[in-house]
């Protein structure tokens, strides 16, 4: 169906009629508020995240560089476990034979 034009008044009459079009421009609505919603809540996360920061640096010279610190020592140390757990993961679902559904056929 071709977009309408503002021009287009029938086009534009059609579109409005068409319960799809009506839906699929409520879906894009939806989705686009969706979008600036989360984009919102993470930008106010990394303002609390600061302001925290800034306030407990003022009480506490050096807090922010010892949690960046302790922070690139934790990612490290999960990016290690997950790595782990992959391997582990591997290993037992290769160890895992696979179940054969038909008992008459012989391999």
């Amino acid at each position: 169906m071709p977009t309408p034009f503002p021009d287009d008044s029938d086009a534009f009459a059609e579109a409005e009629d068409d319960p799809k079009a009506i839906a699929r421009e409520d879906i894009a609505r939806w989705l686009e508020q969706l979008r600036r919603s989360d984009r919102s809540l993470y930008n106010l996360m990394a303002l609390e995240v600061w302001s925290i920061a800034q306030t407990m640096d003022g009480l506490i010279p050096g807090f922010w560089s010892r949690f960046m610190e302790n922070r690139q020592i934790a990612l490290k140390e999960f990016v290690e476990q997950r790595k782990k757990q992959q391997q582990a993961e591997e290993v037992t679902s290769e160890q895992v034979e696979p179940i054969n559904p038909d008992p008459d056929s012989v391999d």
